[in-house]
């Protein structure tokens, strides 16, 4: 199970030898909760000691009588990884980059999708900790998306809004580079495409021309795509959507909405 310092609180905060119920997993689910001076104990199973510190911007996995964050630096990428609470859904955080609007990453999922209006065939580039494939997978027939970052996979299964992304029959999971990949699709394969990725800094490859025409390539006719914009460098006077915009004109879309302060472009082949 999954908590934050938002539900430990609420829990020191009862009566020593009082048992209750106590939400956790991002309020998924209640379990039963006994506490007394000196430890907590979850359901039967689960004893952890009252004096443990819990930060406020962490979020901690509770399982064989542990209490650990969900975050550590990975040696292979050099890079730190995170899941960061917020007032809804966690965010991935890579570095100190987080990977949704902290303010609201349900909102800011739900706009992205909403834009788009994904059908039929859909194609996710960057899966994430999965909120969009999970979304999509709502409206769509079958989603497909990619993954080659082990870390950020490892942290989608332990998060339980992610739960969804690995049991839905119309999602399916692929753990490879999307920009070698999709390379493997035919012309002309999906209905829609959501393209999230990662920030310029993590992912520049994914911001190429060269990238976008596979993107253009594998799109039908007609078909919709939603391209994250991220502000990079807009504190500098540097207009990066509109380089986006002017990229993905060149490489064939015609832009039907550009729209950055929501996040991104939708585009038409």
């Amino acid at each position: 199970m999954v908590i934050t310092k938002k539900e430990w609180d609420f829990i020191l905060n009862q009566k020593t030898g009082s048992c209750f119920k106590a939400k956790v997993d991002f309020g998924l689910r209640q379990v039963n909760v006994c506490v007394d001076c000196e430890n907590i104990r979850f359901e039967e199973n689960n004893i952890i000691s009252a004096k443990e510190k819990i930060k406020d911007n962490f979020c901690y996995l509770i399982n064989d009588n542990k209490i650990e964050p969900l975050a550590y630096f990975s040696e292979a990428t050099n890079r730190f990884y995170k899941l960061t609470p917020t007032n809804d859904w966690p965010t991935l955080s890579i570095g100190s980059v987080p990977m949704h609007k902290l303010s609201s990453p349900m909102k800011d999922t739900e706009k992205k999708i909403s834009l788009i209006g994904p059908y039929g065939l859909v194609l996710d580039t960057c899966m994430g900790l999965g909120y969009s494939a999970i979304l999509a997978s709502k409206a769509a027939k079958n989603v497909i998306t990619f993954e080659k970052d082990e870390n950020v996979y490892d942290l989608a299964k332990l998060n339980p809004l992610s739960e969804a992304l690995f049991s839905s029959e119309n999602i399916e999971i692929r753990r490879e580079d999307i920009s070698e990949a999709i390379k493997s699709f035919s012309e002309n394969h999906f209905d829609c495409i959501i393209h999230d990725p990662p920030t310029f800094k993590l992912a520049p490859e994914l911001f190429t021309e060269a990238f976008y025409k596979e993107l253009y390539r594998v799109l039908r006719k007609n078909g919709k795509a939603f391209h994250y914009t991220p502000l990079y460098k807009i504190s500098q006077g540097y207009d990066f959507p509109s380089k986006i915009e002017k990229k993905l004109k060149k490489t064939g879309f015609k832009v039907l909405e550009f729209r950055p302060q929501d996040g991104g472009v939708v585009c038409k082949k």
